[in-house]
């Protein structure tokens, strides 16, 4: 049943065309009759406009009611003396409803333009809060301010846009947030990097010096007496082993900030290997030294003096870590587009599961920094018979023919 304004709008219709026929019986003397009658559908247009399409019918059939019984002979009776006057009922009430129609479609249409301005509206100042929220507390508040803005009466599409400009606010958000933590981030490494360069570049210089200097001290006069001579031989020892630290230190810095350049060539790993080999020849000592390379290896796609590099950190420190007469073990094998090299020991082995052994230093992250420069990876178990063994995986790919071949 229609609420309480409805009924009033019904009841206003009702009064306007009381008034209609109230103003044009006077008139009735002084006009035809004809034009009297078009009174009827301005008030049944204004009806249409102003109170909508119910109240313009009721107005419609009300004003062909009233024209009978005041205007038409004989008067105050709805009696029709000329069926003529039965033509003009038919069309006062055509044109009375075909005008509350097309006014009240008017109607509708202007209530639907106001609705959308006034959601266009909401819409734009709901976008321009949230282009200035940094925060995704901010998009929060303007959400909830937003649940109170919409009534209950909003349309579905204009809540999945309401929804829609919340999300992509929160994902620009986020993304800022990520970029800001990631610009931080590659600045620490920067600033990180540039100190452990220019740290070890200054060390490097003074640290030279005093090895120099150590090593010509047996040489400037008389014979050192044995206690001296050891004395300054510890010293040359431990300045050239933190030589090698800031040594390290540079690459380590070079490696990571990528200003490194591979000069990659095609070449069998036995070659590498060897001369790894002879680089730490005195670090192997007594150990006891076991190769197992077999011939069918492919040539490999690397950089020289780098993997050299690595060889001889891992060979080095297996050699550290395990005893005199302890064995050391080079090997490699190709499996699918992967060559896997291993350089293990019989030493103590791991002090706790995947984790490398004590007082290796910077050599393995050196070597681990560059086998991830050539695309590989690295990691760290115990063989069967204990020990650590370190494995690095290359990827292979076809070498080019030789311009023999290709001839």
């Amino acid at each position: 049943m229609p609420s309480g304004p409805r009924w009033r709008d019904y009841f206003v219709a009702t009064l306007a065309v009381g008034a209609v026929a109230a103003v044009g019986a006077p008139l009735l003397g002084t006009f035809d009759l004809a034009n009297v009658a078009m009174l009827f559908p301005l008030v049944v247009l204004v009806a249409a406009v102003r109170l909508g399409r119910g109240p313009a019918v009721l107005a419609a059939f009300l004003s062909v009611a009233l024209f009978d019984f005041f205007f038409v002979h004989p008067h105050f009776t709805f009696a029709v003396s000329d069926f003529q006057y039965l033509l003009t009922f038919a069309v006062l009430l055509a044109v009375a409803l075909i005008t509350a129609a097309l006014a009240a479609r008017l109607g509708e249409q202007r209530d639907a333009a106001e609705t959308r301005g006034r959601e266009a509206r909401l819409l734009c100042g709901t976008a321009q809060a949230l282009s200035a929220a940094v925060s995704a507390e901010e998009i929060g508040a303007l959400r909830a301010q937003s649940v109170f803005t919409l009534d209950g009466n909003a349309p579905e599409s204009l809540r999945e846009t309401y929804a829609s400009l919340f999300s992509t606010a929160l994902e620009r958000v986020h993304y800022q947030a990520e970029a800001e933590r990631r610009r931080v981030e590659a600045e620490a490494e920067r600033m990180r990097s540039a100190l452990l360069a220019t740290l070890s570049h200054d060390l490097r210089t003074p640290l030279t010096a005093l090895a120099g200097l150590a090593e010509s001290l047996p040489l400037a006069g008389p014979p050192l007496p044995a206690s001296q001579a050891e004395l300054a031989d510890a010293i040359r020892t431990e300045a050239l082993r933190i030589h090698a630290l800031a040594r390290d230190l540079l690459d380590l810095a070079r490696l990571q900030s990528g200003t490194v350049t591979l000069r990659r060539e095609w070449l069998p790993i036995e070659e590498v290997v060897g001369a790894a080999l002879r680089a730490q020849g005195a670090a192997i000592g007594a150990h006891e030294l076991t190769l197992a390379l077999p011939d069918s290896l492919p040539l490999v796609e690397l950089d020289p003096v780098l993997m050299e590099r690595v060889l001889c950190n891992l060979i080095e420190n297996a050699a550290h870590h395990t005893p005199c007469g302890g064995q050391i073990t080079v090997g490699a094998v190709a499996t699918g587009n992967t060559l896997t090299l291993a350089v293990s020991d019989n030493g103590p082995g791991l002090p706790a599961a995947g984790s490398p052994p004590a007082g290796t230093g910077l050599g393995l992250v050196i070597v681990r920094a560059i086998i991830e420069a050539h695309g590989g990876t690295m990691n760290i178990d115990s063989p069967p018979g204990g020990g650590v063994r370190v494995n690095l995986h290359l990827p292979l790919s076809t070498p080019p023919l030789s311009p023999e071949l290709e001839e």
